[in-house]
């Protein structure tokens, strides 16, 4: 696949590309455009022709250069961009397989006929970044090690680890043992046939008043 776009053209129609050139110089603003297809390529495993009209370029530069893989054209002086892209398109030996990114109408009316796509420079932009970006993970604050699992290293340790254990478990050192019922006995009585049952069961009412009137002097005959 080879995609053929229009420098310029992308740079001043892609709102986040042509607000750059505002603040500084079109030279920093084209070598970063040049720098997202650089990387662009190695993902999609593409050609990129770039082309940039030669009339806008202060310092004197080589018609076709290579940047990072990239092949940037600069046109003549008195001649435009469109007119090297047209020219190009028409040596295209299979043009079905060739991309051109342009807003320009007259590029898009000659490409039509050559029988090249044309794709839009906005929606190139936002497949250039959609690429670059889709590597990007999301930070957790998990560690690694929970969202990738365990690496071959702790893996193998921990597979020698189970190795090492028996395969029987190991009784323990002291055998618990049921208690034994024991069934309670019924408290018996500790005095003898002998002894008197006032000794435990307390002295009668009659006798205890018999003894309040001797202690008290109040004797009756």
């Amino acid at each position: 696949m080879l995609i053929i776009i229009d420098g310029y053209n992308l740079i001043f129609t892609v709102p986040e590309l042509e607000r750059h050139v505002k603040v500084n110089n079109i030279e920093p603003v084209r070598d970063h455009v040049i720098s997202l297809l650089s990387k662009y390529k190695q993902k999609k495993r593409c050609d990129v022709i770039l082309v940039f009209d030669g009339n806008y370029t202060e310092a004197t530069l080589p018609k076709k250069q290579t940047y990072a893989g990239i092949t940037v054209i600069y046109s003549k002086s008195g001649i435009s961009a469109d007119t090297e892209i047209k020219n190009i398109t028409s040596l295209c030996q299979n043009p079905k397989d060739v991309c051109v990114v342009t807003y320009d109408n007259d590029i898009k009316r000659h490409v039509k006929k050559c029988g090249c796509p044309i794709i839009e420079p906005k929606a190139m932009y936002k497949e250039i970044m959609g690429v670059l970006n889709e590597d990007k993970k999301i930070k957790s604050d998990e560690p690694d090690s929970k969202r990738n699992g365990p690496s071959e290293t702790d893996a193998k340790y921990w597979k020698d680890v189970f190795k090492s254990l028996p395969e029987k478990e190991q009784k323990p050192c002291v055998e618990k043992t049921d208690m034994p019922m024991v069934e309670k006995k019924k408290k018996e009585p500790s005095h003898t046939a002998e002894e008197p049952s006032y000794k435990y069961q307390g002295t009668p009412s009659d006798e205890t008043q018999y003894w309040v009137r001797v202690f008290t002097g109040d004797k009756k005959d």
